[in-house]
């Protein structure tokens, strides 16, 4: 119900913004917050380019919410994000997860049982383990409107 008032005033806000210069986002821009949690699907060619482009050039993938979020009578609604990248599937219930990093992004994972995980990833431990199940949409954004948080998606 939450998205779905999110949606909402995320629609009137692509109709009801007045463009001003260095405040407003274009209408591809605020398509972004839409298209994204449903992996851009058809008609969201725009806000996929216009995300693209975004993110070639350096800038956040996501304009401010703010700029493109207004209520039923055009004032301001309160709403942030936070972007973060996941690189694993949660572990099962009573696993956690052990990271290798090459660089800064994690190559390998596993999952131990939580007893007697090992501080850090090991190839050979004697603990009970798996190999953790990479994301295919690694990238996410969580969203939160009016204090409400609506949940995390990721792309």
């Amino acid at each position: 119900m939450k998205f779905l008032k999110f949606i909402t005033l995320a629609l009137g806000a692509l109709f009801v913004l007045n463009p001003s210069p260095g405040y407003s986002a274009s209408q591809d821009a605020c398509a972004i917050w839409i298209c994204l949690p449903g992996g851009f699907p058809s008609g969201c060619s725009g806000a996929y380019s216009e995300f693209k482009k975004r993110i070639k050039k350096g800038r956040d993938p996501l304009p401010r919410l703010s700029s493109c979020t207004t209520g039923p009578n055009g004032e301001k609604i309160d709403g942030h994000y936070q972007l973060g990248y996941e690189r694993f599937e949660p572990c099962d219930e009573g696993y956690v997860l052990r990271e290798r990093s090459q660089g800064y992004r994690a190559m390998e994972g596993a999952c131990y049982r939580q007893f007697c995980a090992p501080s850090q990833f090991q190839d050979n431990s004697s603990c009970q383990n798996y190999t953790a199940v990479l994301r295919p949409k690694p990238y996410y954004v969580k969203m939160w409107v009016d204090g409400a948080y609506l949940g995390q998606y990721f792309y």
